[in-house]
C-alpha cells in the first residue's frame, strides 16, 4: 500500500520550476520584443559619441592630465634643444641632431622608466665612446706586471741564490 502524497500549498511568489526565483526583467531584452524598441536600439547603436572623451590621451603618463603634462613637455623640449646645441660639434648630420634632441626630451619628461633608460642609452651612444681602450690598458698593465715578476725571478737565479723547495733538510 502506497501512501497518498500530502497536498502542498500553492506558491505565493511565482509559477514555474523555481517559484522563489524572481522572473528576469532585462530592459534591453524587453525593448527588443517590439518593433519600436528595435528601431530605438538600432538608433542608439549607430549614433556616434563624438562629444564624449574617455580615459587619458595617448602618451600621457600615469598621474598626469593632458593639461598638466603639456607645459612639462614644452620645458623639456627647450632644454633638449639647448643641450644638443652644446653638443653640436660632435654630431655630423641633421637627422642625428633630431634623434638626439628627441632622446634628451624623453629623458626629461616623466614617463615609464623603460623608455627613459632606452633614451639615456641612446644619448650615451651618441656622446660617449665605449670604454674598450681602458680595458686594453688594464690588460697591458697586467701583462707587464707578470713579465716583471718573471724578470725578477730570472735575476734571482743569476745571482746564485736559487730558492729550492724541498722537504729534506740540508746537511
Amino acid at each position: 500500500m502506497t501512501r497518498k502524497q500530502r497536498q502542498k500549498s500553492p506558491s505565493k511568489v511565482g509559477v514555474g520550476t523555481h517559484p522563489q526565483r524572481k522572473p528576469k526583467n532585462n530592459y534591453f531584452s524587453n525593448l527588443m520584443k517590439t518593433e519600436e524598441g528595435r528601431a530605438l536600439r538600432k538608433q542608439w547603436s549607430s549614433k556616434k559619441n563624438s562629444n564624449i572623451k574617455r580615459g587619458r590621451p595617448n602618451g600621457v603618463p600615469d598621474g598626469y592630465t593632458n593639461e598638466q603634462i603639456l607645459p612639462i613637455r614644452k620645458k623639456a623640449k627647450e632644454e633638449a634643444r639647448k643641450v644638443v646645441e652644446i653638443m653640436a660639434e660632435q654630431i655630423e648630420d641633421d637627422y642625428s641632431k633630431e634623434a638626439l634632441t628627441t632622446a634628451v626630451e624623453i629623458m626629461r619628461v616623466p614617463q615609464d622608466s623603460r623608455s627613459r633608460i632606452a633614451a639615456a642609452r641612446l644619448v650615451l651612444d651618441f656622446t660617449k665612446s665605449k670604454p674598450v681602450a681602458k680595458s686594453e690598458i688594464a690588460v697591458a698593465k697586467a701583462e707587464e706586471f707578470l713579465a716583471s715578476l718573471l724578470d725578477n725571478e730570472e735575476e734571482e737565479q743569476k745571482d746564485g741564490q736559487e730558492i729550492t723547495e724541498s722537504k729534506e733538510e740540508t746537511l
